[in-house]
C-alpha cells in the first residue's frame, strides 16, 4: 500500500516537472487532502463496526504527509541550484521515503497511540478480547482428553 502511494506521489511530482515546484507541492497537498478524506471515511467505518480506530494515528499520518511535501519542495529547490532537472531525484526520494518510511511510521504511531506497548497492538499487553465469532480454547484445568 505504501509502495503504491509512493509511486503515485513520485509520478505526480515527475509529471509536473515542467511547472514550478510550488505547483508540485500544491498537487501533492491536493493528494494528501484526498487521502485524508479517504482515511476519515475508513476511520468512521471502523468506529461504526466496533473496531479500534485511533484519531492520533490518523492525524500523525496526515501531518507526516504534509511535512513530506514540504521536505520535497525544499529538496527540489536545493537540488535546483546544482541540477537542471531536480524533479526526478525529488520524485525518487518521495517514492523511497513513502515506501520505506511509511510502514515504519505507521507502526511507530500505532505503538505510541496505544500507550507505548501497553495497549492492543500486535500482541502487546491485554488488548480487547476476541472479536465476534472467534474461537478461544477453554482452559478449565484438565490437561488432556475430552
Amino acid at each position: 500500500m505504501y509502495a503504491v502511494a509512493g509511486i503515485v506521489m513520485g509520478a505526480v511530482w515527475v509529471l509536473g516537472s515542467d511547472t514550478p515546484a510550488w505547483e508540485h507541492a500544491l498537487r501533492l497537498v491536493a493528494l494528501v487532502v484526498c487521502a485524508g478524506a479517504a482515511m476519515t471515511l475508513v476511520h468512521r467505518r471502523r468506529v461504526r463496526l466496533g473496531r479500534p480506530a485511533d484519531h492520533r494515528l490518523h492525524a500523525g499520518l496526515l501531518l507526516a504527509k504534509i511535512l513530506l511535501v514540504v521536505a520535497a519542495l525544499v529538496l527540489d529547490g536545493v537540488l535546483g541550484l546544482w541540477l537542471s532537472e531536480p524533479s526526478v531525484i525529488t520524485a525518487v526520494a518521495l517514492t523511497v521515503s513513502i515506501a520505506a518510511g511509511g510502514p515504519a511510521l505507521h507502526r511507530w504511531l500505532s505503538g505510541k497511540a496505544s500507550g507505548a506497548g501497553a495497549g492492543a497492538g500486535a500482541g502487546h499487553g491485554p488488548g480487547p478480547g476476541p472479536g465476534p465469532g472467534s474461537r478461544v480454547p477453554c482452559r478449565t484445568g484438565s490437561l488432556g482428553g475430552a
